[in-house]
């Protein structure tokens, strides 16, 4: 198009500068005059406007193309502005769903539990037999050893002379003694861990109550992130005791299988020894007629 416009005004242009050249020609019989002269600047003023609008044009054409420029960026802007909105919304929803369920959490409750109730042991005690028992067994008292002495049977063979002869390891007195001993090592501590036990639960329950109704609370000062952090390190803190306490009862528990053990080992122990002295003897000592049959030898 460009090209085509200056094409278009070189010719006006030699145009008009022939038309300058030539010689002013006068009107012959009687008619319109032709002036060369006027007629040049003519075509020069409508060269030199077609250039005008040709510059108008040009001016046009840069400022649309200045103007979708803008307007492409003004589309960009207004996609990231719509992008920055959504994300706000999403803020402020995801606040709005935070603190309803901080503030207005109400069904906890569905999850309360109920405090298990101590139990307490009632032991009958007609004529001094298990005097301190009932205490210990409800944590009132720390004497373990003695309540579990005064409930035994005294062993009465305590004589210099009756425990001389015998030999650790090959004794069927001393094995009874020492079965005797670890049942009331055994039986002591675990009365005193009952009693412990019993004693820490009655010393906690008004924390551990504490601690439940702070965890079940629907109010404000109780459901804020620190506040529910705070509980959740309370009851880390609370199962570590109540596991502590739980480990001495296994502990106890653990102690008597062993005592039980030493019981059913040294019955079998017996078994076999009486079955060897029974075959020993029988070996020394036939008790089969003269001449008969060795059948009863090995009858046991």
């Amino acid at each position: 198009m460009k090209k085509l416009t200056t094409a278009r005004s070189l010719t006006l242009v030699s145009g008009v500068a022939a038309l300058a050249m030539a010689i002013p020609a006068h009107a012959q019989f009687g008619g319109v005059t032709f002036d060369p002269t006027q007629s040049a600047h003519a075509i020069v003023q409508i060269a030199n406007e077609e250039k005008g609008l040709v510059a108008q044009a040009t001016q046009i054409a840069q400022g649309s193309q200045q103007n979708l420029t803008l307007i492409q960026q003004l589309v960009q802007d207004i996609q990231m502005a719509q992008t920055s909105l959504n994300i706000y919304q999403q803020s402020v929803t995801t606040y709005n769903t935070i603190f309803n369920n901080l503030k207005y959490f109400n069904s906890k409750q569905i999850f309360t539990t109920a405090e298990n109730a101590l139990l307490h042991s009632t032991v009958q005690n007609t004529y001094g037999e298990t005097a301190g028992l009932q205490d210990q067994m409800n944590g009132k008292s720390q004497n373990a050893s003695l309540v579990w002495k005064i409930m035994q049977l005294a062993i009465s063979g305590t004589s210099s002379g009756f425990w001389s002869q015998e030999v650790v390891g090959n004794s069927q007195r001393l094995s009874t003694l020492a079965h005797i001993e670890a049942m009331d090592a055994a039986s002591s501590q675990c009365l005193s861990a009952v009693s412990a036990y019993q004693s820490s639960r009655a010393n906690n329950l008004a924390a551990n109550n504490a601690l439940n109704n702070s965890i079940y609370d629907t109010t404000d000062l109780t459901n804020s992130e620190v506040e529910q952090l705070n509980l959740l390190t309370m009851s880390d803190s609370q199962r570590l005791e109540e596991a502590h306490a739980q480990g001495q009862l296994h502990a106890c528990m653990a102690s008597q299988a062993a005592v039980a053990n030493m019981d059913k080992r040294n019955i079998a122990s017996m078994t076999i020894n009486d079955a060897n002295y029974k075959y020993t003897q029988q070996a020394s000592n036939p008790t089969y007629l003269g001449n008969g049959s060795t059948t009863w030898t090995t009858y046991y």
